[in-house]
């Protein structure tokens, strides 16, 4: 009597399985007792265990492994989110001043011995060197005084002097570019303050724009421009030409030019 066996075994290897559940189990056991005369009792036992091996792991008609090892979706660990920059706007060193031509500081009131035409008035040019800084101009005014009119430029930001650098000309252009600038009236004296910065480098906010004269006889206009490389320009469009000086101011820092004449 040939018994079919439905597993062929090699030592303690055990490969192609067709049966399943309990009846491979005892196909198996008769396949080892046949084959036991002819083996070794240790070639026996070995044929067993790999026959109880099969009963456990076959099934339908083919090997299963056993459970697969369950794919556990590793949730990536999550990135780092940069958190995004808030820009801060730096925070003024002086708070600029709301003076109105109107309400001048007490120091730039002409004093009782002010009379005529000052020694350095001149139609030429004036300059002074600054220090400290880097400073904004953040308020012009203007208003006539007795025998001229008077424009001051204040200035706010790090600690220290402004400088300038003043001429007439007859063709005003813009620092940098060498565009030319409209300014009206007749003449225009070009008052080029040094000592300034960006606003970002200041902490202030500066003012630009045109700005008409208040009650003046020679001034009529007033230009202020932007900061070109530490200095700033500010046109001044007159009715002619006249004598003038600059001098400086503290507490807050500022360029004062008086126009005589009108």
């Amino acid at each position: 009597m040939t018994t079919p066996v439905p597993c062929t075994t090699t030592g303690c290897t055990t490969t192609g399985c067709t049966t399943t559940g309990a009846a491979s189990l005892t196909a198996t056991r008769a396949a080892a007792e046949v084959a036991a005369p002819r083996r070794s009792r240790a070639g026996a036992a070995c044929a067993l265990a790999a026959a109880l091996l099969l009963g456990a792991g076959c099934g339908g008609n083919g090997v299963t492994a056993g459970p697969a090892e369950s794919a556990v979706a590793s949730t990536p660990a999550p990135t780092d989110v940069p958190t995004p920059e808030v820009a801060v706007s730096p925070t003024p060193s002086t708070t600029p001043s709301q003076a109105s031509a109107s309400t001048p500081r007490p120091d730039e009131e002409p004093s009782e011995e002010a009379t005529g035409l000052p020694e350095d008035a001149t139609t030429g040019t004036s300059e002074q060197a600054s220090g400290g800084g880097p400073m904004s101009v953040v308020a012009v005014r203007s208003a006539r005084r007795e025998g001229y009119d008077r424009v001051v430029l204040e200035l706010a930001g790090e600690e220290g002097e402004p400088g300038w650098f003043v001429q007439y000309t007859d063709e005003p252009t813009q620092q940098g570019s060498g565009d030319p600038v409209e300014v009206q009236g007749a003449a225009t004296l070009v008052v080029v303050v040094r000592g300034l910065g960006y606003p970002f480098e200041t902490g202030q906010e500066e003012v630009l724009g045109a700005f008409p004269g208040q009650g003046t006889s020679v001034l009529q206009e007033m230009l202020v421009g932007g900061v070109y490389e530490g200095q700033g320009q500010v046109f001044l469009g007159l009715s002619q030409e006249v004598p003038y000086t600059v001098t400086r101011l503290q507490d807050p820092p500022r360029v004062v030019v008086d126009l005589y004449g009108g």
